[in-house]
């Protein structure tokens, strides 16, 4: 019972672009700037920068003359005030990086629009859709963390290069699913 309460109330902080946590999309706006990052930065933390984004979908359905038709809408977010830059430490390069991960989270929309495009509904329409979403999800964490270990968090140059490339080739290949 806590767990759902938790998760009705983070529904309740983020899915209000007046509320405290407040949220663009990737459709709305794709390119960061430095004035989204609007966090108080971890100081702790020994990473420069941190955006913070994630996809969200919502869905419904109706029948036709007995056929299902699946209604679905899939985005992209980034949360500024969950996102953090440390002071003196705001550079091309280092945005850059940050844009990677916003892009990374688009990527994961585009391949859960692809997914809800082609699933064929059958007996258990929320507990498939429910599974869908999760494992893109756990793909879209995977991929993050990839990318932040073997960049090393923007210092791999080389790394980032290679990151830039690959993310580029696959928002292309799903550019249909925009």
């Amino acid at each position: 019972m806590m767990k759902n309460f938790i998760v009705i109330l983070f529904l309740l902080f983020a899915g209000n672009n007046n509320g405290y946590v407040g949220k663009f999309s990737y459709t709305e706006r794709s390119e960061l700037a430095w004035s989204d990052f609007r966090g108080r930065p971890h100081s702790t933390s020994h990473f420069d920068a941190s955006v913070n984004t994630g996809i969200t979908y919502q869905w419904s359905y109706g029948k036709d003359k007995g056929d299902i038709e699946l209604d679905y809408q899939v985005d992209s977010f980034c949360y500024p005030s969950l996102s953090w830059v440390k002071r003196g430490q705001m550079s091309d390069y280092l945005l850059s990086h940050e844009q990677l991960h916003f892009d990374i989270s688009e990527l994961h929309a585009r391949i859960m629009r692809k997914r809800l495009k082609e699933y064929d509904a059958g007996g258990n329409i929320r507990r498939d859709l429910n599974k869908m979403y999760k494992l893109v999800e756990r793909m879209r964490i995977n991929m993050q963390e990839r990318y932040d270990e073997e960049t090393e968090h923007s210092k791999n140059k080389e790394a980032q290069e290679k990151w830039q490339k690959k993310v580029e080739t696959l928002m292309w290949f799903y550019r249909e699913y925009e």
